[in-house]
């Protein structure tokens, strides 16, 4: 590791650059004190960067070059199956490829003698690769369900205003604004978020199964093995971050020269904008399926609210010779079909589309309706995946709430512009 003289500069004394304490329950004052030492020792002095997940590249794999969320495209033939002894990994086939080579390049030095195979990193076998994002979606969306129907249920004058899908909508728009349920809606919501997992970018291998909250684990099993500053270079040799705050994760540089290289037995890569060719094959950009999604996600909402809670019960008076004072009316809510769904038309979708994003977002719009009305004239003029992209390029130069422990990792409060991210 480095050098005793490297650390010279570095405020804290040697037993704390040698024992960072940093873990998961202390609290929030110690937790980013310690976290901080960790962030600030260079551990990683004199060896290629690492990636730092925490910090600049926290959506790493979930965004591209200009900022728009990004999901992998369901394409079994972009993918490739490394197998392992805890069973099988998948990844996108040119990282497979390039992690094969890094492998066979270890067993190499190893039985040359140049490193030592007392080391976690001297046979590589990943536990994980590619994690399915659906199944997280689907309990986000259930957990929205639940909570928004225990809230409806709370209050009879709550309940008996849900008659139907838009007046279903009518009532999660008052609790959004509540303020007491922070989870992502939409799928772009959720792609930049910490709901979402870095793992479903098909870029990440995960080698080990330690705890990213404990930075103990990350120095003494990992930064002090000896062939730790070996391998940090031949991973990079290859194409591949080590991640500085989970050692025991790579993740493939897609556009280093390297990964290029792989990627190329695959891809026709343009030489002046290979990003655009790697983002193109491999992944969706999320904002192009939300709206579908949205739509589908509320009304199923919607409906299993109305299977559960069907009866809708309404106090009315009435006044007759023969009976004065109060009774109830039952009344029941049905289900909604797509087709009543669509009915709602397309200008009520992207209204309801785009104030969802913008919470998630925790964005306010003062000139709202100009944009609303703007993203409605797009739509008349040319089509609604432009209008949708217009509503996207609107909302994500401020999508970013980048926090580590609580503190902004940038002089701005509020939301942040963060560049020019503009589709054309």
């Amino acid at each position: 590791m480095a050098r005793v003289k490297d650390f010279k500069r570095i405020p804290y004394g040697m037993a704390e650059i040698f024992n960072p304490r940093a873990k998961n329950g202390m609290s929030s004052r110690d937790a980013f004190d310690e976290r901080k030492k960790y962030k600030n020792v260079p551990y990683f002095i004199d060896l290629p960067d690492p990636l730092k997940s925490w910090y600049n590249k926290l959506y790493f794999g979930r965004v591209d070059m200009i900022q728009n969320g990004v999901i992998i495209k369901k394409n079994t033939s972009n993918l490739k199956q490394i197998k392992t002894d805890s069973g099988n990994v998948f990844v996108l086939n040119f990282v497979a490829d390039a992690f094969e080579d890094l492998n066979n390049h270890l067993r190499r030095v190893i039985d040359a003698g140049y490193i030592t195979s007392d080391s976690v990193y001297a046979q590589l076998d990943p536990i994980a690769g590619l994690v399915d994002y659906v199944p997280s979606m689907r309990n986000i969306h259930s957990g929205w369900q639940t909570r928004f129907a225990a809230r409806l249920n709370s209050k009879r004058e709550l309940t008996n205003r849900v008659r139907d899908l838009k007046s279903y909508i009518a009532e999660l728009f008052s609790y959004m604004d509540a303020g007491v349920n922070y989870m992502p809606l939409t799928l772009t919501g959720y792609v930049v978020s910490n709901y979402s997992s870095p793992m479903i970018s098909g870029l990440s291998f995960e080698l080990q199964t330690d705890n990213y909250g404990t930075d103990a684990i990350k120095f003494t099993k990992y930064i002090l093995d000896p062939n730790f500053r070996y391998f940090v270079k031949a991973a990079r040799k290859y194409g591949f971050y080590v991640d500085r705050n989970g050692p025991w994760k790579i993740t493939a540089d897609p556009l280093s020269t390297p990964m290029l290289n792989y990627m190329s037995e695959y891809v026709n890569i343009s030489p002046t904008f290979p990003g655009a060719s790697f983002f193109t094959h491999y992944y969706h950009r999320t904002y192009t399926q939300d709206y579908a999604e949205l739509k589908k996600t509320l009304r199923l909402m919607y409906n299993q609210y109305a299977t559960d809670f069907p009866r809708i019960t309404i106090e009315t008076t009435r006044s007759t010779r023969c009976f004065e004072g109060a009774q109830e009316e039952v009344k029941f809510r049905g289900t909604a079909t797509e087709g009543a769904a669509d009915a709602l038309g397309e200008s009520y979708w992207m209204d309801v589309y785009f104030k969802i994003r913008l919470k998630e977002a925790a964005l306010t719009m003062s000139d709202y309706e100009n944009k609303y009305n703007m993203a409605l004239q797009i739509k008349k003029t040319y089509d609604l995946e432009r209008a949708l992209r217009y509503i996207n390029n609107e909302i994500k130069p401020y999508l970013y709430d980048l926090r580590l422990e609580g503190k902004p990792l940038t002089e701005a409060r509020g939301s942040v512009k963060i560049g020019s991210v503009r589709d054309t």
